[in-house]
């Protein structure tokens, strides 16, 4: 059942995940920002999992709208911005009916990523974190059409990412403040291209291991 516990462990396993790769995230960064995207990451995460963890949230979706405000309050910029918004999206979703069920995670999946979008005024070959987010929700569509449950759209949506992720690395940027630079970051990942697939990685293993 996709309830809160499940929410809470799917957010704590991303923190766990990005904490340890931060310093990773950062060196992505510093190609053509600030240097400070993964300890960022981990912080808005780490709050995110401490928020959850605190309150006796009620819903899956609860979790998800309490993670979207602690981007929104402890990463400044378009990152914290995008990053919540997504999040509390996803969360929004969820709370339409309870429980939640796959289909209902691929909408909330659908509409942060379009949030994202506008919020962003990019889309995808633009070498920022749609490349990543975009390819997870196509996947995760397929899969559920297909008849997956729960588990396998989540996996469907982690490759996606992570083979948008990829991707980026042949991307000169044209959104962001990387645009001021744009050759140099061509061999190198788009930084939260990066996080999205490594969020979605850590919510695969999560979701697949609450199944077995």
């Amino acid at each position: 059942m996709f309830d809160r516990n499940l929410a809470y462990r799917m957010i704590a396993a991303a923190t766990r995940r990005v904490t340890r790769l931060q310093d990773e995230l950062s060196r992505l960064d510093s190609v053509a920002g600030d240097g400070d995207h993964g300890v960022n990451m981990a912080t808005a995460l780490a709050e995110a999992a401490r928020r959850g963890e605190q309150h006796r949230h009620q819903t899956a979706g609860d979790v998800f709208r309490i993670a979207g405000k602690a981007f929104h309050d402890t990463v400044g910029g378009a990152a914290g911005a995008l990053f919540g918004s997504f999040f509390g999206v996803l969360g929004a979703r969820l709370n339409r009916v309870e429980p939640p069920d796959a289909a209902d995670f691929v909408l909330g999946v659908q509409d942060g990523l379009a949030r994202v979008m506008r919020i962003g005024r990019s889309g995808p070959g633009q070498k920022t974190m749609i490349d990543a987010l975009a390819p997870a929700t196509d996947r995760a569509v397929e899969s559920l059409e297909a008849g997956a449950d729960l588990a396998g759209v989540v996996v469907a949506a982690a490759q996606g990412a992570r083979e948008g992720a990829a991707s980026t690395a042949a991307m000169r940027p044209a959104a962001g403040r990387a645009r001021y630079a744009p050759d140099a970051g061509i061999g190198f990942e788009d930084p939260g291209a990066r996080t999205v697939a490594l969020i979605f990685e850590a919510w695969a293993g999560e979701v697949a291991e609450s199944s077995a």
